[in-house]
């Protein structure tokens, strides 16, 4: 089933996110695409915006291959006067990788290329994926800092401009962690800790993507750093890379420039270069997830990155009326397959507790959050799941909080299941085979104890909501 409350292409090809920016009131979301066809080439820059980061509407390609080049990923950032300044990667045929400049002044819907381009040349195969920030220094001067990939090197590149045109060397950071990876997709935003506006760190996103005769079959996943930026380089706290996301499928993620009120919210790719080629969806392939504010929380002291899905998601399940399930037997839903389903309960009452939801034939995922272990599992298992890729069929492991309270939200969108943990300490992110539903979801606990729960049908949900308008 396509999703309903995701970003999806039309037709044809989708992966990472690319210069995202909030802008006019809209929030703009351009994406690696392929015009002309559903397997990955032609790499372009489609478009879809929004106005409340569910609804989307899709709009002509923004900067469109040519030949000799494709455009790979970049990033957006908006100027006082209403310019909007694109930064992409000149992916060229002679396997050089640079970066090229675009201006946009009617809201980003049309671009102008920079006769200059490219613009930063490293003489590079490997230098991709620039992502421009604002940065301001101790003693007020503000200045665009732009980070990108060596991405075989496993280095961050920092450079700095006052004008968006001429572009500094500044810092580095990495290589860290493992090797038999790329870097990939880096983003740089300061967050809040424990919600204190005047205890703030920064944290690198990374994404990596296994490579050699030998790659890891778990494939491409996200991670993250936290530590200090000085406008140079950045110093971790520890050098080590951390999952941001414990699931197969959320590669990319990026965060939106100008965000209201100085938001950091990200946007992933939900597949996995292991397999996305083979994921049987027309004439559309490729999703984009749940978009997902940002913020870090300290736990067992170090500061961690939560995540918690866009508003649009608390305000429908707060309409949702909470039904108490007395766990003396297993309890089972019917769901359309486009369902948020909110579950609470006292972990320490139930001891683990198991979800399941069955799709079509023998194919199901499995969400088991056991407070014993301290871990959360989503296992996707079945003969579809089995046929899609010899590395579909998996379970994901997650850590949960010692003090967990017993929450969990589920979002089941067509083929996309999003579980976030607590308050979002925790996310697992995992295509599934579930078929075209209903889907059963069944709720059963080691210990019978009272479990909240609600769901929200959003596709009935929109289509009420439609009819009411009407």
């Amino acid at each position: 089933m396509r999703p309903v409350f995701h970003l999806t292409p039309s037709r044809h090809w989708m992966n990472d996110p690319n210069g995202l920016v909030h802008h006019g009131g809209r929030w703009h979301a351009y994406f690696q695409h392929n015009p002309d066809g559903i397997d990955w080439g032609n790499m372009s820059w489609g478009h879809a915006s929004s106005t409340d980061l569910e609804h989307w509407v899709e709009h002509p390609v923004a900067l469109a291959h040519r030949p000799g080049e494709q455009i790979y990923s970049g990033s957006v950032v908006a100027e006082p006067d209403g310019t909007l300044t694109a930064f992409y990667t000149s992916a060229f045929d002679t396997g050089r990788q640079a970066q090229s400049r675009a201006t946009s002044r009617d809201g980003g819907f049309t671009w102008a290329r920079d006769a200059r381009n490219p613009v930063l040349d490293r003489g590079s195969s490997d230098f991709r994926d620039p992502k421009v920030i604002r940065y301001t220094d101790d003693d007020g001067t503000q200045r665009w800092i732009l980070l990108a990939v060596e991405a075989v090197e496993r280095r961050v590149l920092f450079y700095a401009s006052a004008d968006l045109e001429h572009w500094d060397p500044v810092g580095s950071f990495g290589p860290v962690g493992g090797d038999g990876v790329v870097w990939e997709c880096p983003d740089l935003v300061r967050l809040r800790v424990d919600g204190d506006d005047a205890h703030r760190r920064w944290v690198l996103l990374l994404s990596t993507n296994p490579i050699g005769e030998d790659a890891a079959p778990a494939g491409s996943a996200m991670h993250y750093v936290v530590g200090d930026f000085d406008g140079r380089s950045f110093t971790a706290d520890q050098p080590v890379l951390v999952p941001a996301d414990h699931g197969r499928d959320m590669y990319a993620g990026v965060t939106f420039d100008s965000a209201p009120d100085g938001a950091a919210i990200m946007l992933g790719w939900m597949s996995n270069w292991r397999y996305a080629h083979a994921v049987p969806s027309a004439p559309w392939r490729g999703a984009m997830s749940l978009p997902r504010t940002l913020s870090l929380r300290t736990v067992d002291g170090a500061a961690r990155l939560v995540q918690r899905p866009a508003s649009f998601v608390d305000e429908y399940l707060s309409g949702a009326a909470s039904v108490d399930l007395l766990a003396d037997r297993p309890r089972t839903l019917t769901l359309s397959g486009h369902t948020l389903v909110e579950l609470s309960w006292d972990p320490t009452r139930t001891g683990a507790l198991r979800i399941r939801l069955d799709g079509e034939a023998d194919d199901a995922a499995e969400i088991v959050h056991d407070p014993d272990a301290g871990m959360l599992t989503v296992s996707r298992t079945g003969t579809a799941a089995a046929a899609l890729h010899p590395d579909f069929a998996s379970t994901s492991v997650a850590p949960l909080r010692a003090d967990d309270a017993g929450r969990l939200l589920v979002s089941l969108d067509g083929p996309l299941l999003e579980v976030f943990a607590g308050h979002g300490e925790s996310v697992v992110s995992n295509l599934v085979t579930l078929g075209a539903g209903p889907i059963s979801l069944t709720v059963d606990a080691a210990a019978r104890s009272p479990i909240g729960v609600r769901s929200v049908d959003v596709d009935v949900a929109r289509r009420s909501t439609a009819t009411a308008a009407a």
